[in-house]
C-alpha cells in the first residue's frame, strides 16, 4: 500500500493560493545582518522568595532578562520604576539596569526568566519599561524555545527560536501598556547610566553632578536613596559589567576592553576585574568557571 501524504491545513492552503508566479524566481528578498542573542539561560521561578535569588538586593549586569509571567502578578523595579508585571504579560529588562521583585500577588507564582546577551541592542529600545501581552503566538513561540533548550544538541535552534521571539515580541508594541512613571521627579539612575556609558573615561561623582547640574552631595544622596549602594561603587561595578560583556561579545583584546572602560592600564583592570569575579579577563572570555559568575 502506498503512503498518501496528509492534505495540507487549509490556512496554508489559503495562504499558498495567495502568492503570485514570479515572472523571475531567482531574484528574491535579501535579508539584512541579524544580530543573534547568544549565551542564553532559561529558567523559573515558581515561589515569590525565589524571585530575587541567587543574589539578594538589587541585580546589575551586562545581560538582557526577558520575563513571561504565567501566573501571579508582581512589582518590578527598574531603576527609579515601578512596574506591575500582571499575569499574561512580559517584560524585557535591559543590561545594567538595576532591578528587583517586590508585592507579589501570590507566595507561589509561574514565571519563566530568559537571560541572554546581544550586542546590538537598539533595536529593542522601544521594549524599555513598557509590558507587552503574552499574544498566543508569543506564547508558542516561548513553549518552542524551552523545547529546544532543554534538548541536547539544539543551541543553534535555541538561539533562533529567542531571535523569532524577541522580534514577535518587538512587532506586539501596538499591545504594550504604557508605563509606570519614575518614583521621582528624574530618572537619576538612567540618567547616570546613560553618562557612564558613554565614555570610556573614569567618570568621577563631580564630573556626574556637573553634568546633571546638581550638587556633588546632593547626586550621592538620591542616588543611594535610589539603589541602596554609593555612586562611586556603582560606577566600579558598571564600567566591570560593562568589561564582562565587551569580553563575551566582542573580540576586542583585554588591554583594549580595559582602556574601553575607562582603566589605565591593564594590571588595574586585571586585578580589579579578578577581586570582583574570581578569575582573569581572559579565565573569563574563554569560559572558564569562576565563584563569583552562578548568576
Amino acid at each position: 500500500m502506498t503512503a498518501t501524504r496528509p492534505a495540507p491545513r487549509p490556512s496554508l492552503a489559503r495562504n499558498v493560493a495567495l502568492l503570485p508566479s514570479p515572472l523571475r524566481p531567482l531574484h528574491g528578498r535579501r535579508a539584512t545582518p541579524l544580530a543573534l542573542p547568544d549565551n542564553i539561560i532559561c529558567f523559573r521561578r515558581s515561589l515569590a522568595t525565589d524571585l530575587n535569588r541567587p543574589q539578594r538586593g538589587r541585580a546589575l549586569h551586562h545581560r538582557f532578562v526577558l520575563i513571561l509571567s504565567l501566573a501571579t502578578a508582581a512589582t518590578v523595579r527598574m531603576d527609579d520604576r515601578n512596574i506591575r508585571l500582571q499575569a499574561g504579560e512580559g517584560l524585557l529588562v535591559f543590561p545594567f539596569q538595576f532591578h528587583d521583585y517586590i508585592e507579589p500577588e501570590r507566595a507561589e507564582l509561574n514565571w519563566l526568566f530568559v537571560t541572554f546577551e546581544l550586542l546590538e541592542a537598539d533595536a529593542m529600545l522601544p521594549l524599555r519599561f513598557h509590558p507587552f501581552a503574552i499574544t498566543p503566538v508569543i506564547e508558542q513561540l516561548a513553549a518552542d524555545l524551552i523545547t529546544a533548550y532543554l534538548t541536547p544538541g539544539e543551541a543553534e535552534l535555541t538561539t533562533l527560536l529567542l531571535a523569532l521571539l524577541l522580534t514577535r515580541v518587538r512587532q506586539s508594541k501596538s499591545t504594550l501598556r504604557q508605563n509606570q512613571k519614575p518614583q521621582g521627579a528624574s530618572e537619576l539612575v538612567s540618567r547616570v547610566n546613560q553618562l557612564a556609558l558613554r565614555t570610556g573615561e573614569l567618570l568621577s561623582a563631580k564630573e556626574i553632578a556637573r553634568s546633571l547640574g546638581i550638587s556633588v552631595s546632593h547626586v550621592r544622596a538620591r542616588f543611594r536613596a535610589s539603589c541602596g549602594v554609593s555612586l562611586g561603587r556603582h560606577l566600579r561595578r558598571l564600567r566591570l559589567e560593562k568589561a564582562r560583556g565587551l569580553l563575551r561579545l566582542s573580540r576586542s583584546r583585554v588591554f583594549e576592553v580595559a582602556e574601553q572602560c575607562g582603566y589605565a592600564s591593564i594590571y588595574s583592570f586585571s586585578r580589579a576585574f579578578r577581586v570582583a569575579y574570581g578569575i582573569s579577563p581572559l579565565g573569563y572570555r574563554h569560559g572558564k568557571r569562576a565563584r563569583h559568575l552562578a548568576r
